[in-house]
């Protein structure tokens, strides 16, 4: 019975030490997110953009990132609650960057880890791929918008909508609407500790966590794709 007292007391002290994000707060939020296990620089640098630029973002409670120097065997898709302090971490496929050829450019040894985020000149002149980031991990700040349903992406796992779309914030991630990469679910990662199958540049989770992720960052939250070794 103590035990059980003790245990609920020390729920309630870390639930209430968290009290939410603000700007004078900021220290706190990176340090509390960082002792919850996200690494500290793609974090710092995704509080760096969301606030030079939260006038672009509707959605400012969440914040995601996935984190592609990290192998695909580990949760490295962070989903941070700014007004809770909740971190909710799933399983993300990578693009492999497949050519005409189908040869993976982006992840050419199926290892678990994205090697690059674009296709040389050359590939691109004797038109092997349609653009040089065909396929691709796309790189930098993007913002999570409007839901849809995609028939290409239902595994029945949820009803209603089941993909979310993304629009680029900066360059290197400017062709994500045009392209069509979004968040959606696939068959091909699991929900477990393995080298995920990969995608054609798309963020995709596990079937059947979709219906966790989607009501939190749609209607324009901030996702930072970050890719160091691109």
């Amino acid at each position: 019975m103590k035990k059980l007292i003790l245990l609920t007391f020390l729920f309630s002290f870390n639930t209430l030490a968290f009290d939410g994000y603000h700007i004078e707060g900021r220290e706190e939020t990176i340090n509390h997110f960082v002792a919850e296990g996200v690494p500290e620089t793609p974090l710092v640098e995704a509080m760096d953009f969301f606030e030079r630029k939260s006038h672009l973002l509707s959605n400012q409670r969440f914040i995601t990132i996935g984190d592609f120097s990290q192998s695909s065997r580990e949760k490295r898709l962070y989903i941070m609650d700014l007004q809770t302090g909740e971190l909710q971490r799933e399983y993300v496929a990578h693009g492999s960057g497949r050519n005409r050829i189908g040869f993976p450019n982006g992840d050419r040894n199926h290892d678990g880890y994205l090697d690059k985020c674009m296709h040389s000149k050359f590939s691109r002149r004797i038109r092997l791929v349609k653009h040089r980031r065909f396929g691709m991990t796309r790189p930098g700040f993007m913002r999570v918008d409007s839901t849809y349903f995609s028939s290409k992406f239902n595994y029945n796992s949820m009803e209603g909508h089941n993909a979310i779309r993304l629009t680029g914030l900066e360059s290197s991630s400017s062709d994500v609407r045009p392209n069509a990469v979004v968040f959606h679910e696939a068959d091909y990662v699991k929900n477990y500790s393995k080298i995920q199958g990969r995608t054609l540049g798309c963020p995709a989770i596990a079937v059947g966590r979709m219906k966790t992720v989607l009501p939190k960052i749609k209607g324009g939250s901030l996702y930072y794709s970050y890719v160091p070794q691109c």
